[in-house]
């Protein structure tokens, strides 16, 4: 049982006086009576997965609600229909319509760089529909993170400034709401406290009202990122059940099951998930994207270089490149030869240089080597061939021994290149 207004020093225990039976009925608004029915609190007590009220539990399509993977995890991006993502807040406040006056909120949410520059967009709402007044809600903008609720003075707003959320990355937020405090932890950090003059109301009434999640209800204010977790905790902080985390990003307090597997498939092995369904591909360009677990399998598409790369959590591996090549070419040397020359070939000896050897079909005249000197090749070496047709190097041995094979009409020959009588 919770007897203190902070969350940092919960104390649970059997209500034994009379004052904290009393503090526990202003903590969670429950309703008091005269007679002997016993009290309850508005809602349960539990997590309540406000995401997973909104979409369909057996995999199904829901309009305008496409699932994305990006980063090792999946979430939702949400293009439309604003009416098929709320529920009516009567759904979870079952005993009464007040809203806990503590309670905490995880979100779990994926916001592109360019939403930076965007204004408002909305993480969820709590609506009232006839006064088309926002009771309570989350927003996002250029950098900041807004808290809203509504008390009797009008509409209330707590900005967190400067939260780096807009990075293409996964982050968990919990926002912890008691008496004049709220309290905003990111990704299993440090926790920001601020303090407003005037505490969260204990008689906000949510009769007539909906929870909108990713928007307020018009398409103006869409969430342009992906969810993948919101929850309401009633009467305690979610922290401490989420935190630490061996990956602080994405920790979990209740995440819908569609989001956890594979989207569902048809009674046909052919068909398409039933559940619209798409992994992101990165592109990008300049600097290389990090490699780790949360990237396996996403792929790399370098503009620059023109090369598709695949993640496999450790290093980015080629999938397909393009070789660097001439962008034209030009004459640079005119090399005589003494006959007809049907094939060259090029190549280097450790030492001695480079070599280019010309296969002459003239028998009389034979075949010629030339090595480059100066900047170019200069006849080195004739050699007698008979119809020489082609020329071929390579290595036998560990010694580095150098041969050549000049074939003909009538069969061919190797030579081995050797070092002139006199050097050692």
């Amino acid at each position: 049982m919770l007897v203190r207004g902070r969350f940092g020093v919960q104390t649970w225990g059997p209500p034994l006086m009379g004052p904290l039976l009393l503090a526990w009925g202003l903590l969670f608004s429950g309703v008091a009576h005269a007679d002997d029915n016993p009290w309850r609190p508005c809602t349960d007590l539990l997590p309540l997965d406000l995401l997973q009220r909104v979409l369909p539990g057996d995999g199904g399509a829901l309009e305008g609600v496409r699932m994305v993977q990006t980063r090792g995890a999946r979430g939702v991006r949400i293009t439309g229909g604003q009416r098929s993502m709320s529920f009516p807040a009567s759904q979870i406040f079952i005993n009464c319509p007040l809203f806990p006056s503590e309670f905490s909120m995880v979100i779990t949410l994926n916001l592109p760089r360019a939403n930076q520059q965007r204004d408002s967009e909305y993480v969820f709402t709590l609506l009232d529909e006839e006064k088309d007044r926002v009771l309570l809600g989350l927003s996002v903008a250029h950098g900041d993170v807004h808290f809203l609720f509504w008390s009797g003075l009008g509409r209330r707003r707590v900005s967190f400034k400067g939260v780096a959320l807009a990075d293409g990355r996964w982050h968990t937020l919990v926002l912890a709401v008691t008496g004049q405090f709220t309290i905003l932890t990111l990704d299993c950090g440090m926790p920001l406290e601020l303090i407003h003059d005037r505490p969260f109301p204990s008689d906000l009434d949510t009769r007539g009202s909906r929870f909108f999640i990713g928007s307020r209800r018009r398409y103006r204010g869409l969430f342009s990122g992906l969810l993948r977790q919101l929850v309401l905790l009633p009467g305690s902080d979610a922290t401490p059940r989420m935190c630490p985390s061996s990956v602080p990003s994405l920790p979990v307090l209740s995440v819908p099951p569609s989001l956890l597997q594979l989207p569902a498939k048809g009674s046909s092995a052919n068909q398409l998930p039933l559940y619209p369904y798409e992994a992101e591909v990165r592109v990008t360009e300049g600097l290389v994207p990090p490699c780790g677990d949360l990237e396996q399998g996403q792929l790399w598409v370098n503009t620059l270089k023109r090369g598709l790369y695949l993640c496999d959590g450790l290093m980015w591996l080629p999938m397909l490149e393009e070789h660097a090549r001439l962008d034209y070419v030009e004459d640079y040397q005119y090399l005589h030869t003494r006959s007809k020359t049907s094939d060259t070939e090029v190549f280097f000896i450790p030492s001695a240089g480079l070599f280019l050897a010309a296969a002459g079909r003239d028998s009389q005249s034979g075949s010629a080597i030339y090595k480059w000197e100066e900047g170019k090749f200069r006849l080195y070496q004739n050699i007698s061939t008979f119809e020489a047709q082609a020329w071929k190097y390579f290595t036998i041995g560990k010694r580095r021994h150098t041969h050549t094979v000049i074939t003909g009409d009538m069969g061919g020959l190797v030579f081995r290149g050797g070092k002139p009588c006199g050097q050692s």
